[in-house]
């Protein structure tokens, strides 16, 4: 009540905005969003009126890994332009996009940060391991941090797959196979989870 006393109306309306925008969307959205979402975009609507510039290294990756939220966040960006008369960024939509996806489940924005910043490291390492730059627009892109998102997600939950193709794999593709070993390596102690 305290913080919501001391929030300005209008952004209290772009946050409740938002929250509709991804009701239409996902249908079922933990309005306990409202403060957390409504403070982020007050200290957002601060910044950019300050001139300030807070970037958001993993905006992309958010974009991939979390597409309809951060569709709907864009929507946010044309709330707060019409409200406060401001134009927010890709990097401020990706920080929406996370507590939007933070209301959908049980997962924390710190949470989604964290598996976004992981699957980040993953490509990377990729990257380094090949000498390759993967097109973040492409879909091979796309759907290389669809696996790696949900192969985070199964680790978090301590759950496994029950198709084993470790050894095809390992004897048909053995750089890839020690690339993904690499990989789980890092994973499994970030994590501390055996991966």
């Amino acid at each position: 009540k305290e913080i919501i006393s001391n929030m300005e109306p209008e952004i209290l309306e772009i946050a409740s905005g938002i929250i509709m925008e991804a009701e239409k969307k996902f249908e079922k959205v933990d309005k306990n969003i409202l403060c957390p979402l409504a403070d982020h975009i007050s200290f957002a609507v601060k910044r950019i009126k300050n001139n300030e510039n807070i970037s958001n290294p993993l905006t992309q990756d958010i974009r991939a890994l979390f597409p309809e939220e951060y569709e709907v966040a864009c929507k946010g960006k044309d709330i707060i332009k019409e409200v406060e008369g401001i134009e927010i960024n890709e990097d401020e939509i990706g920080y929406i996009a996370l507590h939007i996806h933070s209301s959908l489940g049980n997962e924390k924005v710190s949470q989604a940060m964290e598996t976004a910043v992981l699957v980040r490291d993953c490509i990377t390492t990729i990257e380094k391991h090949t000498g390759k730059i993967i097109d973040i627009t492409s879909l091979s892109y796309n759907r290389l941090m669809s696996h790696i998102k949900y192969m985070v997600v199964r680790t978090l939950k301590g759950e496994t797959i029950k198709l084993d193709m470790n050894d095809y794999i390992k004897e048909k593709f053995k750089k890839s196979f020690k690339i993904a070993e690499d990989i789980c390596r890092k994973l499994g102690n970030e994590l501390n989870k055996e991966i």
